[in-house]
């Protein structure tokens, strides 16, 4: 069930449903199928190489070397890509229409501190059908991802425009403009809308998407005071559940297909 924050509304709220509706944030909302399990590096991908994925496989033309690890040496372990042909558009956030764009993560991630290096984002602008054109064998990672423990469950994604307030985040980060005769109101529905986040489990509902507010829980809110641009992804582990990645992005290296200032942190619950 997909909820809607404008649809239930209770009504001594009603003088507040403009300014809601006024500060909808579009997002979308990736939406995880659970496809396989790679038992090692050396097994198959079930899924093709240039389809969005959690796990698995990354597309990786011939001639482009797999992500390093630059404090460890080791591979970093990809995390997932995206066919950017198969997301919604939303205006004023400028992600690319076409080419694949790929997460990976070191393995040897401090957590809740901000950093350009702890993670690496590839992206090609340009896709290859050909298999002849791609590495099809992932071999050469079977002893770092056996010894240091990747998630090995493959997700094929669904992509979903959707759209919130974020109410919780905005009023510590982007806090709306509201009208004085409306401040007690918003102050009564402060406490409504942290028993309705909790009581359909929206923190968790949201919480694998591009764009949109990050979801406030644990030491969240501490660490992205100091992150720059805005939210390009929040990653909820599907596989596991406790690790949470965040990645952000100005506006104007996204525009410019820039990925390589993009900020990350990792938290572990």
């Amino acid at each position: 069930m997909v909820y809607n924050i404008i649809h239930d509304l209770p009504p001594q709220f009603a003088p507040l449903r403009s300014l809601l509706e006024a500060n909808l944030i579009p997002y979308i909302k990736i939406i995880t199928d659970e496809f396989g399990y790679l038992n090692s590096a050396e097994d198959a991908d079930p899924l093709e190489p240039w389809q969005s994925k959690i796990g698995g496989h990354p597309y990786l033309p011939k001639g482009i070397s797999y992500p390093i690890d630059g404090e460890t040496g080791e591979m970093m372990m990809f995390l997932m890509q995206i066919n950017c042909a198969d997301l919604p558009i939303i205006d004023g956030f400028a992600l690319p229409r076409q080419g694949i764009l790929q997460f990976y993560s070191g393995l040897n991630v401090p957590m809740c501190e901000l950093s350009p290096q702890q993670h690496h984002i590839l992206y090609f602008p340009e896709i290859s059908q050909d298999k002849n054109n791609l590495v099809t064998d992932f071999s050469f990672l079977a002893s770092t991802s056996e010894q240091l423990e990747w998630y090995r469950d493959i997700y094929a994604l669904r992509f979903v425009l959707q759209q919130d307030v974020f109410w919780q985040a905005r009023s510590l980060y982007a806090p709306l403009n509201i009208p004085e005769e409306l401040t007690a109101l918003s102050q009564e529905f402060d406490e409504w809308i942290w028993n309705y986040e909790q009581e359909n489990n929206l923190v968790e509902q949201r919480g694998n998407k591009l764009g949109g507010y990050v979801e406030l829980h644990s030491y969240v809110d501490e660490t992205i005071e100091g992150a720059k641009g805005r939210l390009l992804l929040e990653l909820n582990h599907p596989s596991e559940v406790d690790d949470n990645f965040y990645f952000f992005v100005e506006d104007c290296d996204l525009i410019n297909l820039d990925f390589s200032k993009v900020e990350s942190y990792f938290f572990r619950q």
